[in-house]
């Protein structure tokens, strides 16, 4: 949804935040990440916002950072809270996408990455702690929240152009 606003609104730039903790860990893989000290995790973290404010100063739009506000941690099964302060302070509006975890499952079971399988419940218990997370983020951090619950593309892309055409300038989100 987000390369197709991207490619509608020439200005705005989309990535994935997994990719800017990628080419900050590198060689190192997510897997071996989440072995490392939270010290350590903290501080990849910390450098990958650094890279995300080198890119949004090349942005003339909206910079739309695909991430999320929590990760089960895949050695203990635990989900955890991944943002950091940086963060909270290098985000201006927050935008959940709420998926139906059953099309989560299908789309993990068709993809060749090499992951845990987490079954519909836990899926669902994921997206539930997501957006408890992400509304105590907003209200924390005094900026927006956008909840995008439509099944429909179409209707889920119009929400968020409408949602960004509601901020007063070109923000990151």
């Amino acid at each position: 949804m987000l390369r197709t606003h991207v490619e509608c609104n020439a200005r705005d730039l989309q990535i994935t935040g997994s990719s800017v903790v990628k080419a900050v860990i590198a060689p190192a893989t997510v897997q071996e990440l989440d072995e490392w000290p939270l010290a350590r995790r903290q501080e990849v973290r910390e450098q990958s916002i650094l890279e995300l404010q080198r890119i949004l100063q090349s942005c003339e739009g909206h910079l739309l950072v695909d991430g999320h506000f929590t990760l089960r941690n895949r050695c203990t099964g635990v989900l955890e809270s991944i943002f950091t302060q940086e963060d909270k302070d290098f985000f201006h509006a927050l935008v959940l996408i709420h998926p139906d975890p059953e099309a989560v499952l299908a789309q993990r079971l068709s993809d060749d990455r090499q992951r845990d399988l987490e079954s519909v419940e836990q899926i669902a218990e994921h997206i539930a702690y997501e957006r408890r997370e992400g509304l105590r983020l907003a209200s924390e951090m005094n900026v927006p929240f956008l909840e995008i619950a439509e099944s429909c593309a179409e209707a889920r892309l119009r929400a968020l152009e409408q949602f960004l055409h509601s901020l007063t300038e070109p923000e990151v989100a």
